[in-house]
Formats: C-alpha cells, sequence, structure tokens
C-alpha cells in the first residue's frame, strides 16, 4: 500500500498539492505507516485473544449453571449497545486526532524551513505559539479518547458486578449439583471478567481505529486522482520531434482547478520555428501561466496547443516533458553532486558538462567561484567541479548560482524549445549580459520563450508578446510595440529604454 501511494501521490496533479496541506501528507508517510507496520497486527491478535476468553468464561459459566443465560440476554444487550456507542465515538476522536496531529507536522515543517527568514524578523514566539497552540488542539482530541474509555469503564463495571452476583446467588441456592471445587473455579473467573469486558471493548476498538490509518492510506492508493499518461498511447512519437520547434496556440482556455476562474482567455499565439519570443506584462497577467499550459502542468479547459503539427494533449506527459527544456525562476537542486544535478541519468561526457559550466560562467578560467558551505558560518572560496557536492535544495549555493546550474542543464540537453521563466531575475545586469549572449550562441536555431522582468533582456528578441489579464494585448517585433505607443512603450519608458537601446540590440542580436 505504501509503494502504491506514493505512486499515485507522485502522479497527482499540481492542484492536489495546492489543496493539500505538507503536514496531512507527512502524518499518512510516517504515523499512519507506522501503525499499519508496527501496532495494526498486535492489536488485533489482542483483541482476538481477550474476545475468546470472554466467551470461553461466559460458555464454562452457563455449562454449570445454565439459569445464567436468563441473566446474559439483557446484560449482552446492554453491553453492546454500550460498545457500539463507544467504537463508532471512538473512532471520530480517532480522526479529528489524525486531523490535529497533520496540523502539528505543518506548522513544524514551516517552522524548520523558515527558520532563517522567522529569525530574520523575529518572530521566533509568534511561530512557538502556534505549533504549541497545535500541540494543544491534538491533546485535547487525546484527551477525550481517556474520558470516553472512563465512561465506558464505568458501565461494563456494572455488567460485571451484576455477572458475580447472579452467578454467586445460583451457587448459593444449592439448585445445581456442582461441586465446590467447580463452583469456586467459576468464581474465580467471573470476578476477572470486569477487567475482561473492558479489554474486549478497548481492544476491538483500538483495532478498529488503527484500521483508520488503513482507510487514509487506502485513499491515497485509489482516490487521489493521477495525471494523464507518462507515456504516448494510440499512435507512434517520433523520435525526433519536435524537429523544428513550431508552437500554436489556439484559443487556449485555462484555470487551475475546477470552480476558479479562468486564467487564460482564448489564448492565440503562432510561434515560428526558431524564433525567440519574450512574453512580458505585468504580475498576475498570465505569463507563467502559459508555461504551466505548455508543460501541461494543468490541463486546459478548451484550446489546443500543437508542436510541429501534433496535439501535445495526445503526447504522454513523460514524452512531451522530456522533449521540452525550462530554466525555472526558481530553479531546483537535488543532494549529490554537480554532475548528477546535470546529467542525472550519466547521458553526457565530462567534456560537454565542463563545457556547459564555462558558457554559463559558473566556471571561469583561472577564477575561483564563491561556494558558501552551510556547515560553516564563514564562507569560502572554492573552485566549483563535477564532484562538488550539492546540499539538500541546492542550500551550499547562492539562488544566481542555481539558476545558472539551470541554464547549464538546458544547454546540455540541446531541446528543440526552451522556456525561461525569468532565468537571470537573481544574478546582477553586467552577469546578465553575459548569459545572455550565452543563450543567443547556445540556443541559435532553437525556439526560445523568455518570461521577463527586465525589459532590457529581451529588447533584442524576435518578437515581443505583451500579456493582460490572460489575453494577448500586444504582438509584435520590439520596435513595431515601441513605436506603437501601446503598453509595451510604457513599460519601456518606466524602465528608462529608449528607441535607440531597442535598435542597437536588434542588430548585436
Amino acid at each position: 500500500m505504501l509503494h502504491r501511494a506514493v505512486q499515485r501521490i507522485l502522479r497527482a496533479p499540481i492542484s492536489f498539492f495546492d489543496t493539500t496541506p505538507l503536514g496531512r501528507i507527512m502524518n499518512r508517510f510516517s504515523k499512519d505507516i507506522d501503525v499499519m507496520d508496527n501496532n495494526l497486527t498486535e492489536s488485533m491478535r489482542s483483541a482476538g485473544t481477550t474476545v475468546s476468553m470472554l466467551i470461553s468464561i461466559i460458555i464454562l459459566t452457563i455449562a454449570y449453571y445454565y439459569y445464567f443465560a436468563v441473566a446474559l440476554i439483557p446484560l449482552c444487550i446492554f453491553y453492546f449497545v454500550s460498545a457500539v456507542y463507544y467504537r463508532s465515538s471512538a473512532l471520530e476522536i480517532k480522526r479529528h486526532e489524525s486531523v490535529f496531529r497533520s496540523a502539528v507536522f505543518s506548522r513544524f515543517n514551516e517552522a524548520i524551513v523558515g527558520t532563517s527568514t522567522i529569525r530574520a524578523y523575529g518572530m521566533q514566539k509568534a511561530f512557538s505559539k502556534r505549533l504549541t497552540d497545535a500541540i494543544d488542539d491534538m491533546d485535547s482530541a487525546y484527551y477525550l479518547t481517556f474520558a470516553n474509555q472512563r465512561w465506558l469503564g464505568v458501565r461494563l463495571d456494572v455488567i460485571g458486578v451484576v455477572f458475580l452476583v447472579v452467578t454467586g446467588m445460583l451457587v448459593i441456592t444449592n439448585q445445581f449439583s456442582v461441586s465446590p471445587s467447580i463452583s469456586g473455579l467459576v468464581l474465580s473467573y467471573l470476578v476477572s471478567i470486569t477487567q475482561t469486558l473492558l479489554l474486549a471493548v478497548r481492544q476491538v476498538a483500538d483495532a478498529q481505529n488503527n484500521m483508520n490509518a488503513v482507510e487514509r492510506m487506502h485513499h491515497y492508493t485509489t482516490s487521489v486522482a493521477e495525471e494523464a499518461p507518462a507515456e504516448t498511447i494510440g499512435f507512434d512519437l517520433p523520435t525526433s520531434w519536435p524537429e523544428h520547434g513550431h508552437i500554436s496556440f489556439r484559443d487556449v482556455q485555462m484555470r487551475y482547478r475546477e470552480g476558479l476562474p479562468v486564467v487564460l482567455h482564448s489564448l492565440s499565439i503562432d510561434i515560428q520555428a526558431g524564433e525567440r519570443l519574450g512574453i512580458v506584462g505585468r504580475t498576475g497577467a498570465g505569463k507563467s501561466s502559459i508555461m504551466v499550459a505548455l508543460f501541461r502542468m494543468v490541463e486546459l479547459a478548451s484550446g489546443s496547443i500543437v508542436i510541429d503539427d501534433i496535439d501535445i494533449s495526445s503526447v504522454g506527459l513523460k514524452d512531451l516533458r522530456s522533449r521540452l527544456s525550462i530554466i525555472p525562476q526558481d530553479p531546483m537542486l537535488f543532494r549529490g553532486t554537480v554532475r548528477t544535478n546535470l546529467d542525472p541519468f550519466g547521458q553526457y561526457s565530462d567534456l560537454d558538462l565542463w563545457t556547459s559550466l564555462r558558457r554559463t560562467h559558473l566556471v571561469e578560467d583561472g577564477e575561483a567561484v564563491k561556494v558558501v558551505d552551510q556547515d560553516d558560518k564563514e564562507s569560502r572560496n572554492s573552485r566549483i567541479t563535477l564532484d562538488t557536492v550539492v546540499e539538500t535544495d541546492g542550500a551550499n549555493f547562492s539562488l544566481g548560482q542555481r539558476q545558472l546550474m539551470g541554464l547549464a542543464r538546458a544547454l546540455i540537453r540541446g531541446s528543440r524549445i526552451i522556456v525561461c521563466d525569468e532565468a537571470t531575475s537573481s544574478i546582477d545586469f553586467e552577469s546578465d549580459l553575459k548569459v545572455q549572449e550565452t543563450m543567443v550562441e547556445g540556443f541559435k536555431g532553437r525556439t526560445v520563450l523568455c518570461i521577463a522582468h527586465r525589459l532590457k533582456t529581451i529588447i533584442g528578441y524576435d518578437r515581443i508578446c505583451v500579456i493582460d489579464n490572460g489575453r494577448v494585448a500586444e504582438l509584435g517585433t520590439p520596435l513595431e510595440l515601441y513605436d506603437g505607443v501601446g503598453k509595451f512603450r510604457a513599460m519601456c519608458e518606466e524602465s528608462q529604454i529608449t528607441r535607440d537601446e531597442i535598435e542597437l540590440a536588434n542588430r548585436g542580436g
């Protein structure tokens, strides 16, 4: 079940992670798995043993004092009513406790991941109080579990006392020819029946409560929505696809999940093979949503995206995403080495990897590159090599270096279509110019879509697309849009970009 749940979660759509707290996922893959592995079988064994012992005591008593069966009927009815009430309430309390525990995991994870930010703003007490409140909420449900057990214990003690009194009366009436030794044996068992009654209900309820972990894990294995198939089904995708890199957005409408407003409104763009298209717009205009739609992170509400005459909705997600390259604004590095991050599948030679590092200016000939060692308080200078250790999330590299690493990764892959989501936002302007030169040389003849916040990085592109409220507001060459006195002209004036700079950039590009 753990294996199937992990596979299901790894293929869950982005909307699942947008609506599901991380603490809830951590809770199911930690506490619930621990219960299934270590507690469930033991609780089922204990429940089976105790119930068998209880039934055996009742059978022994009836075998020698059959009138006891008359009193057993109402007592059993009262017993089962109390047991059913306790079990149902205990199960609901257990579910509440699981939900509250998820909140504890979530807030603890927030505090650990954001420790540096919390310290910078002096919010230690506030986050400590939030975590303490979450623990109190979880303990409140845990307290109700014991209160519920005490409620049950009082009623089962009454049933046990009645059992003992009825049997004692039958023993002293001399209505049955039972030897004193047998009578003593029956009474000795009935003395312990009070504890056995309570244990039977609690252990059966405990087993049922532990099955709640199975129920929650089963939900992850069967009910979590999955993305489209990873492999292309229905036709053979050419190995060279996309061969040219022609992209056509046709009346694309997209929303991030059901119930949310549309973020792309009938978007239509035709991008020629080998064209460099800069995408600009205000915050929230829908620039990044274009990239989300292109990689099918979210399925389209309507319309289509066609790459080299093939609708990407018919292409498997693994096939689609492996043929495209993206340089994200917030790059992700994995624990390992520079080599494993650039080439995780060992497909390229060391010469190719070194070339990509030099072309992105991560490695300068004869110049040391600074790497921040997380274990040391002071920074040190060292040369980046292919065997340089990369900590989790690239914590020992600056954000700018991580972005350059993403650029180096894209250079190595050599995809026909490259998507840049402001790939140089965290590096200085001088380095940005060098990187732009590298992109011009390295991505020559390839289709490049670049989301830009610095207008100077894209004024030398073939065309500029201005996005406004999920629609194409302006589309044309930089000079055409600048002379058109529209949104792009206003952005250029705000950034103090003149027409001469645009002409110079176009001649240089």
